[in-house]
């Protein structure tokens, strides 16, 4: 019988149900969800307490397209940089008024006149809160809202640098292109152990050189939400719908008191081009990470 993709992917939740029942390991159901039928998949996954060893882990130190998951490390240097003056602009109006800065490349006349609309003078924490989704913005914005971060540090080997300077569990994380632009001559990279590093300190607010209030207002500035079980949540996701297409899902569980910041970190990566369409394959890895990170959630409880 041919199991077609829409099959595939309704039978995921299914896989993990039938597997937490029978009380699989995290690590058998994990393997379970990525067996299910359809394009090959890699998987890089991080779990754990804050500043301690991972509950679970696969292939958490292989460097995969990081996507729009990097920007919390561009937002840790972005406010460190502007400590005291979050409230003031950015300076980066430069930037925006040149068609031909990288910053501003991937962008069509029209998109850049809706950037210059949306960011001229705009402060350091509501850029750093629109790059991170927290404050609403269209896609378009979203995306130059990171650009303008990484050209005020400098461009994308600069802004590499600072990361790797900050704290050397985080030289995982690799800039090597504004938001947008071709992912050809150099992609975004992150391993999940990196990114992993990188939310346990924002979620443990222990961040080599950055004071406690410039601290807070990083947390402050990711997207928030609440868990029945684990309570306050912290998160930033990331995708690409080119080759390699990639979803990841990121972020950290508060837990009001009841044992340190839990990190999450799940991954998932086409290991070719989609048989089928995008939109398809794009389902497919929005799901495979929600039902990880699911699982996460659940042995969490255990």
């Amino acid at each position: 019988m041919t199991v077609t993709r829409r099959s595939a992917l309704a039978a995921l939740p299914v896989l993990l149900a039938a597997g937490l029942a029978r009380g699989d390991s995290l690590a058998q159901q994990v393997q379970a969800a990525l067996a299910a039928p359809g394009d090959p998949v890699q998987a890089g996954v991080w779990f754990g307490p804050a500043s301690h060893e991972p509950r679970y882990q696969l292939a958490a130190d292989r460097a995969i397209p990081a996507a729009s998951a990097v920007k919390t490390a561009i937002l840790i240097e972005l406010f460190a940089a502007h400590a005291g003056h979050l409230d003031e602009p950015l300076g980066t109006d430069a930037v925006l008024a040149d068609d031909r800065h990288l910053a501003l490349a991937p962008f069509s006349a029209a998109q850049r006149k809706e950037v210059r609309a949306g960011l001229w003078g705009a402060s350091v924490r509501t850029v750093g809160a629109v790059m991170m989704g927290s404050h609403k913005a269209s896609g378009t914005v979203y995306s130059a809202a990171a650009n303008l971060a990484i050209a005020s540090l400098g461009g994308p080997a600069e802004t590499t640098a600072r990361i790797a300077a900050r704290d050397p569990r985080f030289t995982g994380v690799v800039i090597r292109r504004y938001m947008l632009a071709p992912r050809a001559p150099g992609d975004n990279l992150a391993t999940p152990t990196a990114l992993a590093a990188v939310l346990a300190a924002v979620a443990t607010r222990e961040l080599p050189g950055v004071d406690a209030a410039t601290a807070a207002a990083i947390v402050q500035a990711m997207m928030q939400s609440t868990d029945p079980a684990l309570g306050e949540h912290r998160s930033k996701e990331g995708d690409l719908d080119s080759d390699p297409m990639v979803v990841l899902k990121t972020g950290f569980y508060l837990r009001g008191g009841a044992g340190p910041p839990l990190v999450y970190v799940v991954a998932a990566v086409l290991t070719g081009a989609p048989t089928g369409t995008r939109d398809a394959a794009h389902r497919r890895l929005d799901q495979l990470t929600d039902a990880i990170h699911a699982r996460l959630r659940a042995a969490a409880g255990r």
